[in-house]
């Protein structure tokens, strides 16, 4: 395993960095990975990259990842361009304004959500959750609490807020 540790910077922010992406693709020393939005905040991960090599990050604490980062790969002359995927997440929207009877069906939500494990983030009205298991196994989770009566379902791929822009939690 290549390890990655020290980042040249990111090519969103940086004009002579983004020039330099050109001749190294053309060089062919540049490999690229794309990482899990929702794992961008780890300190050490280990990746695939495009041309199949595995490569280990590591970040220093507090540090996280952002799309377009480019990073050092020890012991080679190449360079590794990293891009986030937006994950696919379950949004849940209740069917009518919030009342008492809601509010109750609104705690029951989170309650089976929480025995799940699941992450859960609210934004402007509407849950989150990240899609982690089939669709259908989701939906049945649900509709076994008789939740799908009371909260419309869609999936989308979104940015997963950061918890100082709206309340998440993670288990």
């Amino acid at each position: 395993m290549v390890r990655a540790q020290q980042r040249l910077g990111n090519i969103h922010t940086d004009e002579l960095l983004q020039e330099h992406i050109l001749t190294w693709q053309e060089e062919g020393t540049l490999d690229q990975a794309i990482v899990d939005e929702r794992d961008a905040h780890k300190g050490r991960l280990r990746l695939q990259t495009d041309k199949g090599r595995e490569v280990g990050i590591l970040l220093p604490r507090g540090v996280k990842l952002e799309a377009g980062d480019v990073f050092a790969l020890e012991g080679t002359d190449d360079r590794l361009l990293v891009q986030l995927a937006l994950p696919e997440v379950m949004v849940l929207t209740p069917h009518h304004k919030q009342t008492i009877e809601h509010m109750g069906w609104t705690i029951r939500l989170g309650h089976v959500l929480g025995n799940q494990h699941w992450p859960v983030a609210v934004d402007e009205g509407e849950v989150l959750v990240p899609v982690s298991l089939d669709r259908a196994v989701m939906e049945t989770v649900l509709r076994t609490h008789h939740l799908l009566e009371h909260f419309s379902i869609r999936y989308e791929y979104r940015a997963w807020p950061k918890e100082e822009e709206t309340w998440t939690t993670h288990h």
